[in-house]
């Protein structure tokens, strides 16, 4: 069975941890989720973390971002020591390919502000520590049916 074309959003850490995120959409609900998007994110200034951010705030973006259709969250971070950040990216994006066949990454000129956005938060959520727990209320990753949040797998091209 041949699953469904799948065009993702990617957001890269470039610091370490370095991190590789990707928010799926349905090729045929791209312009609905970016219109979305928008209207929940416009104007939102990221905080530096997601913890440290006010509850108020944490609350009203969850809310405003639970109507956006996505097929999917993939996240992977790489905190080996003296991994690179090119290794790390080029890691990660075999993993994503790996991991998410059917998942195409748009270019970035093809995503639109809001997506971008919504990219981008959900990417400083995964950086989060893990032991710090939120309710669903405040807890981004609740707004999607499926989400993968890991450690990259061992690079086989490393010596």
């Amino acid at each position: 069975m041949t699953r469904p074309q799948v065009v993702c959003v990617l957001d890269w850490h470039g610091e370490p941890p370095y991190g590789l995120t990707a928010v799926g959409f349905a090729p045929d609900q791209l312009a609905e989720a970016e219109a979305l998007a928008s209207a929940a994110l416009g104007g939102l200034v990221q905080p530096a973390s997601w913890e440290g951010a006010d509850p108020g705030l944490r609350r009203r973006v969850v809310r405003a971002c639970r109507p956006i259709p996505t097929e999917g969250l993939w996240h992977v971070s790489d905190d080996r020591p003296g991994t690179t950040e090119d290794r790390a990216r080029r890691a990660g994006l075999r993993q994503l390919a790996d991991e998410w066949p059917h998942a195409r990454p748009l270019a970035g000129h093809e995503a639109g502000p809001g997506l971008t956005a919504l990219v981008r938060l959900t990417a400083l959520v995964c950086r989060m520590p893990p032991e710090i727990l939120l309710d669903a209320e405040e807890d981004l990753l609740d707004v999607y049916d499926t989400y993968s949040v890991g450690a990259l797998a061992d690079d086989p091209e490393e010596p």
